[in-house]
């Protein structure tokens, strides 16, 4: 599984990012999500599908 933050949708609100700082962190200077793992481990698949659901901007992209 690997996750995108689409840039251009994303409002800076960081629910990923306080919800799962293992995989989202803000980028410095925009304050722009961003994912720093490009394969998600098992054990937090969970926890990316919920933070992109509840992304209000939906900038969260999950590949399978």
């Amino acid at each position: 599984m690997k996750v995108a933050v689409d840039q251009m949708k994303c409002g800076t609100i960081g629910i990923c990012v306080k919800e799962c700082p293992e995989v989202f962190r803000f980028q410095e200077g925009s304050k722009k999500a961003v994912a720093v793992l490009d394969e998600i481990p098992p054990r937090l698949h969970g926890k990316c599908r919920e933070v992109a659901r509840r992304c209000p901007n939906e900038a969260i992209v999950i590949t399978e």
